[in-house]
């Protein structure tokens, strides 16, 4: 499935990569400050410094103490199989603080920096848009977003080169490390069935499920129980972060917030539409760009309505613009908010706990956050609208 818009001129494509390398260092060196305060002392220490990172603080709870239990079999753990080995693996290296971030972080920035290559591999795309983001700065090493992130970067470069087996098993991969690419299925699969490629249909069905049971089958046949515990954490979190917690202040709805089952429920009933346009704008257009819109469109409104939000979600927000070639203003106003997401989050748990003080703050920028995404998705809509409604000239 190759885009039908030529391929742009050579842009420079050395500096993006060295604006993103060197967010990237800039990242490690403000984070890596955290392995002084390793164990208890560290999440105290890391909220009111704004310098916090998963990669410190869950190997913190693990390994900084001399072991290295396996995950599923000695520890409960609540992300898939594939983010777990990468929070495990690094141990083998060294279990001090300092070697162990800085080896997980140097994994992860190669990874930000191969998204970039994607990127720029992929003609009608902005990869300014991620390359010259503070939020690589950020949330490259806040957990570890970047494995998924890749790896649903990589399913659309496949897709766009005629692999769609491959396609199917990087996306497999990917939602064996977080569930978000995912979010390519709808469109993908509208393009290729618009396109009666029933046989590509096929393949990429087959490498997605291959992936997936080749990535989750063995830890859930050894440790069921332990492997369900993702599942089982998250279909029962309350509201955390996301836009749900207005909620609190709405005069009776107040326990919503911690209505599993309804949050659920109703971020399932917002998204259904945006895969559904997904599927339908991919299929009427059978282009790559429509399927890039259509996964920016599933993957922008995930993100804005799920009921959990952690800062570096920005990132794939940040990466849909940059596939779909958003405005640049946009991609300004998602950083801008992207980072001040990470104080405002940080400050909310730190000692000082300013921003308890102003609770209007907080749901503000909450507020201000769901909009700018709301916005993305608007015109991420009317561009799929756009290509499902093809002129006489353009080929199908």
């Amino acid at each position: 499935m190759r885009p039908l818009a030529p391929r742009p001129r050579p842009r420079s494509r050395s500096t993006q990569l060295a604006v993103a390398a060197a967010l990237l260092a800039i990242g490690w060196a403000f984070l890596v400050r955290g392995a002084a305060h390793p164990g208890v002392a560290y999440r105290p220490w890391a909220f009111d410094h704004h310098a916090y990172s998963d990669l410190l603080a869950m190997a913190g709870d693990r390994y900084f103490h001399g072991g290295r239990p396996t995950p599923y079999l000695e520890d409960r753990i609540e992300y898939p199989p594939l983010l777990a080995a990468a929070l495990w693996l690094p141990s083998f290296v060294s279990g001090t603080p300092w070697a162990y971030f800085t080896v997980s972080y140097l994994g992860l920035a190669l990874l930000a920096l191969a998204a970039v290559a994607m990127l720029q591999r992929l003609p009608g795309t902005s990869p300014w848009w991620l390359a010259g983001s503070p939020a690589l700065a950020y949330y490259v090493g806040l957990n570890w977003d970047a494995l998924p992130l890749a790896l649903l970067l990589a399913a659309v470069l496949a897709l766009e080169h005629g692999r769609p087996g491959r396609a199917g098993a990087w996306a497999g991969l990917g939602a064996s490390a977080k569930l978000f690419p995912v979010a390519l299925l709808p469109a993908a699969a509208g393009a290729l069935a618009g396109r009666r490629a029933w046989l590509a249909l096929g393949l990429g069905a087959l490498g997605f499920a291959a992936a997936v049971l080749a990535a989750n089958l063995p830890v859930a046949l050894v440790a069921p129980g332990a492997w369900g515990w993702f599942w089982q954490f998250n279909g029962t979190r309350g509201a955390e972060n996301s836009i749900w917690e207005v909620l609190r202040h709405v005069p009776g709805a107040e326990r919503l917030v911690f209505d599993a089952t309804f949050l659920n429920r109703a971020t399932l009933a917002l998204l259904a539409p945006a895969a559904a346009l997904a599927a339908w704008g991919a299929w009427r257009a059978r282009s790559a760009r429509a399927v890039r819109l259509g996964l920016g469109l599933v993957l922008v409104a995930w993100i804005a309505v799920n009921k959990v939000y952690s800062p570096q979600y920005a990132l794939y927000v940040i990466a849909a613009g940059a596939l779909c070639a958003a405005p640049a203003w946009l991609g300004v106003a998602v950083s801008a908010i992207a980072v001040l997401d990470y104080h405002v989050a940080f400050e909310t748990r730190s000692s000082r706990g300013l921003v308890r003080y102003f609770d209007a703050v907080y749901t503000a920028e909450e507020v201000a956050r769901t909009a700018i995404f709301l916005v993305l998705l608007a015109w991420l809509a009317r561009e799929l609208l756009r290509a499902a409604r093809p002129s006489p000239e353009t080929p199908r």
